[in-house]
């Protein structure tokens, strides 16, 4: 597929879902167990004081962080999703299915545990990075002799072994300082705070950013390895870098928000007939995508059973789930 996108339309495209996002998140502000109404939202905005003030409490301490802790944890799995995508050579590419996530959950859960309540999660977002970018590395290296497709299932299994070695963990230490095993299993912004928000940001946004400059790269290496050597990438250089980059941007991720599947791998298959391949312009589209699939999972999830609350990583694969039976069932077999 040729990239025939005009630089008219894809300021379009980005104007649209960047005001998309925008309207969508003051949306996300209002809904919830306890409402907030859309004058309170702007006298805030505008720094005038509220006619109530448990609701100005309520959008600063509790609802505001969380609407931009899923902006951020959405725009990193959309935007991995693409660079994953390109790295492997393969539509089903993700960290989830890859077992990124799974790694990066059992370093943070380990980090937690060692972490004080309500102190930075400083240590937790180093632990899960190193985690992901560990793993991310050690199977990048067998991409080569093990064929895109093997490895993902391989990523499969691998990922439910450290699934299940996690849950062994979090009940073993059974601390109120690590989340509970749901939040390694289905994920949840429910715990989201400005510490929180402030350390994965400091990470994540930085990341994206190094992956976007990766851009030319990932298009080349499309072709294949041998053809981006010949055009002057070192893809033995490139392939770590990037896939380790990747693992620091799931460990943040998974610390801010747990593990979450299906938005990585959705989001790229519907953005890339709109805007083209080129990773340059995917990614942060991926990222605009990802943020606003999150925002509105994560508005269901806290209240579609209100005031119980429904696991983040359940809406996604509500939806996710029979995207990839019909994705796998469409191809054709090899």
């Amino acid at each position: 597929m040729t990239d025939t996108s005009s630089p008219t339309r894809l300021t379009l495209w980005f104007g649209g879902g960047l005001v998309l996002l925008l309207l969508t998140m003051v949306g996300a502000l209002m809904f919830g167990a306890f409402s907030i109404s859309l004058g309170d939202i702007v006298a805030w905005m505008l720094g005038s004081d509220t006619s109530d003030a448990a609701a100005q409490r309520v959008l600063t301490s509790i609802r505001l962080p969380r609407v931009l802790a899923a902006a951020i944890f959405g725009a990193a799995l959309g935007s991995i999703g693409v660079v994953l995508q390109g790295t492997y050579r393969s539509s089903l590419a993700d960290a989830h299915l890859l077992g990124y996530s799974s790694a990066a959950g059992a370093g943070a859960a380990i980090g937690f545990a060692i972490t004080p309540v309500a102190a930075f999660p400083v240590v937790p977002v180093v632990f899960a990075a190193v985690a992901g970018a560990v793993f991310g590395v050690a199977t990048a290296a067998l991409r080569a002799r093990s064929g895109s497709e093997r490895l993902i299932l391989a990523g499969v299994a691998f990922g439910l072994a450290i699934l299940a070695w996690t849950g062994l963990f979090v009940l073993v230490v059974d601390s109120p300082r690590v989340p509970t095993f749901m939040f390694f299993v289905f994920g949840s912004l429910s715990g989201a705070t400005w510490k929180g928000l402030t350390v994965a940001a400091v990470v994540v946004v930085p990341s994206m950013y190094a992956l976007w400059r990766y851009g030319p790269g990932l298009d080349l290496l499309v072709l294949g390895d041998s053809e981006a050597r010949a055009l002057g990438f070192d893809t033995r250089r490139l392939i770590p870098t990037v896939v380790a980059i990747v693992g620091i941007v799931v460990g943040a991720s998974v610390v801010l928000g747990g593990v979450v599947g299906f938005i990585g791998l959705l989001v790229p298959f519907l953005l890339r007939p709109l805007v083209g391949p080129r990773h340059r312009i995917l990614i942060p589209a991926s990222a605009i995508g990802g943020a606003l699939a999150v925002v509105i999972a994560d508005t269901l999830a806290r209240t579609v059973a209100a005031p119980s609350e429904i696991p983040l990583g359940l809406i996604t694969a509500a939806v996710g789930g029979p995207f990839l039976g019909w994705f796998l069932l469409r191809r054709r077999p090899t």
